[in-house]
């Protein structure tokens, strides 16, 4: 029995020293290069204290036609400028769009955590009601892949006028445990939760599910699973072409749900 407690305190302490940083290395990557930008591309960089003191970086793209705004949150890899032919499409909707680099991102400070990436989020929200001055009706939160964690976390909380999810799992373990494939124990050492599929019950506006059924990433099944718990009202958009990212840009039906969801 006493090797038996020393073999499994022995995995305990691989498992807590071993598993968090592979986490890290696997649900985030960042980067700090910048993508040179083709075209007139006015934009305000903004730069955020979110309540940990880390300062984060913005772009705010105001659309004079559009009384509403998309607060865009990206995936788990590259920086704002990797996103910049999406924040465009939105722009010319025509919509405003506040776009964020995470903790750990482009030129934003820190170290990128689940925790952090909320922290990020509150505070972009924060800007537009308090310092843009927008009524949370007009603001509609959009999210890409961890982005859609990101954004139904933060729409469980606040007051918001739409959710667009595009390419979201339902959660971090789920993924994990569909990687893992037969061996499914590592999954118990996860810390990262991003539980979609519990927040997204918990939001009260009007939402839009996208996902490409040739997403080799992250499975149609998810997109289905996060609208079956869902209230209304809320829409699926299953597309045939594309696959995990990019889908707004290949896709005119998601463009005209957009438009349609935003009064466009």
């Amino acid at each position: 029995m006493d090797y038996l407690l020393m073999f499994l305190g022995g995995l305990l302490a691989v498992n807590l020293l071993v598993v968090p940083p592979v986490e890290q290395s696997i649900l985030y990557l960042p980067s700090n290069d910048q993508y040179q930008m083709e075209g007139n591309f006015n934009h305000e960089d903004v730069f955020l204290k979110t309540t940990d003191g880390v300062a984060i970086h913005g772009w705010f793209v105001k659309n004079e036609t559009s009384q509403k705004v998309i607060l865009y949150f990206h995936g788990n890899a590259g920086n704002l400028t990797y996103n910049v032919d999406q924040i465009k499409a939105l722009s010319a909707v025509p919509l405003s769009v506040f776009a964020i680099d995470y903790h750990g991102f482009g030129q934003s400070g820190g170290q990128p955590t689940e925790k952090n990436l909320y922290l990020d989020a509150q505070a972009a929200y924060d800007y537009l009601v308090k310092q843009k001055k927008y009524p949370p009706e007009q603001i509609i939160i959009m999210g890409t892949s961890l982005g859609g964690a990101v954004a139904t976390h933060l729409a469980a909380r606040e007051k918001v006028g739409g959710v667009i999810l595009e390419s979201t799992f339902t959660s971090v373990r789920d993924m994990a445990q569909r990687m893992s494939g037969a061996y499914r124990r590592p999954i118990v050492w996860i810390r990262s939760d991003f539980n979609s599929l519990d927040n997204i019950a918990l939001i009260d506006a009007p939402l839009l599910i996208v996902h490409s059924k040739e997403d080799k990433s992250v499975p149609c099944e998810m997109a289905q699973a996060l609208y079956n718990k869902a209230k209304p009202p809320k829409k699926l958009l299953l597309l045939e072409k594309g696959e995990h990212s990019g889908l707004l840009l290949a896709n005119q039906e998601y463009l005209n749900e957009v438009k349609q969801m935003t009064g466009k």
